[in-house]
């Protein structure tokens, strides 16, 4: 036998035997490496990674903020608010993973990307109202869910004069924006 027809056996031998080790492997094992992008797709991937770190960085930040927050003040507005600062965060998430999702089509990257950059503007503008209200005395936690701005406030009797006045600084903080909602807790 010549050096070119042991070398091809040689490789063929070894390409079989991986394709039989990789065909009996366990689901789980395999599922694993059905995520990990091609080698073309490697710029790609260390843009992500270091947007992904980035964005795991601002949420720690966020993170170590909300509990200085949660270790001042430990009432309900707080734990409520916290709440509703979770779900904006896990609808971010879930949108960034379309983003970073290899197999998305570019209309579902787009609106995962407008939705992200609506979910981080509702949030900062609860964040601004809470604030506003929050240096005006009022307990408050605040959720916009689409054009509605839900206000709880907590400690306070139920009073529409109350709740008129923590309306209008709302509005004025949103631009008349949104569809004003208060409950008292």
């Amino acid at each position: 036998m010549n050096k070119q027809a042991l070398a091809f056996l040689t490789m063929f031998s070894l390409i079989l035997m991986l394709s039989v080790y990789y065909v009996t492997l366990p689901a789980d094992s395999t599922s694993v490496m059905e995520e990990q992008a091609p080698q073309s797709d490697k710029k790609a991937d260390k843009e992500n990674t270091a947007a992904k770190t980035e964005d795991a960085q601002g949420k720690t930040e966020e993170a170590q903020e909300q509990k200085k927050d949660t270790s001042e003040s430990a009432d309900g507005s707080t734990k409520l608010q916290d709440s509703i600062n979770q779900k904006k965060e896990e609808e971010i998430n879930r949108n960034s993973s379309v983003v970073a999702d290899t197999k998305s089509d570019d209309s579902a990257k787009k609106e995962a990307l407008a939705a992200i950059d609506e979910l981080k503007d509702e949030k900062s503008m609860q964040k601004s109202v809470a604030d506003l209200l929050k240096k005006d005395g009022y307990q408050t936690a605040v959720e916009i869910n689409g054009d509605t701005c839900i206000i709880s406030v907590f400690e306070q009797k139920d009073d529409k004069n109350v709740a008129k006045t923590i309306m209008q600084k709302a509005q004025e903080a949103t631009n008349h924006k949104y569809l004003m909602e208060v409950t008292f807790k």
